[in-house]
This record gives structure tokens, sequence and C-alpha cells, in this order.
């Protein structure tokens, strides 16, 4: 027999709300590494374009440089733009499984809860450990998507790195 002492429902929702600020914390951290490495991709095509005279489709290359500018040059600003797109609104759902149903009191929603009296009859009916998992579920789901997408981005500017290296190369061979 285990000696184990289980945690009871306000020590696990202590520990929940510990994990959903660090999720949270995760996904802001996601947004700041996505502008800054977005800003600093930016600077240092600005020191490619100068030393090598000019990037893909600035001069008269034509249309293939052009098309490669955009899908090499451009493509990793996209990207780390679009790790800032998910927000917890629209990240991936979580399923309500639990018997009485999440009121979703956590993340209030107006639209969901217009008035002081809608919003205090939901937290009167809420179950909190319920609703913490949900989040801490919700918003880890949003720190995976914004986590594969920010490393899809780093993987495009490696790639837009390794296209304009070896551009160079054929332009000088």
């Amino acid at each position: 027999m285990s000696n184990v002492q289980l945690p009871d429902d306000a020590a696990q929702q202590k520990f929940l709300l510990l994990s959903l600020e660090e999720a949270q914390a995760t996904v802001r951290a996601y947004d700041t590494k996505a502008q800054i490495v977005g800003i600093g991709y930016t600077f240092a095509l600005n020191i490619v374009a100068a030393v090598v005279g000019g990037l893909p489709g600035a001069g008269a290359e034509g249309p293939v440089f052009v098309v490669l500018f955009w899908l090499v040059i451009m493509a990793p600003l996209f990207f780390f733009g679009y790790v800032l797109y998910p927000s917890r609104r629209t990240a991936p759902t979580v399923a309500d499984t639990s018997e009485a149903g999440l009121q979703r009191a956590l993340y209030v929603q107006t639209a969901r809860y217009s008035t002081v009296a809608d919003l205090r009859a939901a937290v009167s009916q809420a179950d909190w450990t319920a609703e913490l998992v949900y989040e801490v579920l919700k918003v880890s789901k949003l720190r995976e998507q914004k986590r594969l997408r920010f490393i899809t981005a780093l993987y495009a500017t490696v790639l837009s790195f390794a296209v304009l290296a070896a551009k160079q190369l054929w332009t000088a061979l």
C-alpha cells in the first residue's frame, strides 16, 4: 500500500493555476521572440543586401527572381507574423467532458456573460478545478501551436539565408 498523499481540491487548484500562469507566460514569450527575431531577420537582410549588392528581384533579373524574392526572402517574415496570429480565442478546441458542463468563467467572454448577474451566477455554479483544467489545456494547445509556428519560421529563415548564399556563390562562379 502506498503512503502517497493526494492533494486536496485547493492544492490542486493552486497547482493548476501555477501551470496556467506558466503556459500563458510561454505564449507571450513566443509572441515576443517572433517579433524580435522578425526584426533581426529584417536587419540581417539589409546587411546581406549591402554586401551582395541587392536582393534577388531588385534588378533586371526577371520574374523568376521576383518570385524567389517573395518565396524565399519575404516568407520568413510572414511566418514570424503567423506566430502572433493565434490567440486564445482561436486556439484548438478542448472538449468539455465534465458532467456539469463548464461555465468558462475564467476567461470571460462578454458575449456569453453580458451582465454582472450572469457572470455571478456562472461563478457560483462553476467547478473551479474543471475550469482551471480546461484553461490549462486550452492555453497549452495555443502554446504548442505558437511553438510549432515559431520553429517553422526559424527553418524558413535558415532556408532563406542558404538560398541567398547559394545565389551569391552561383553569381561569383
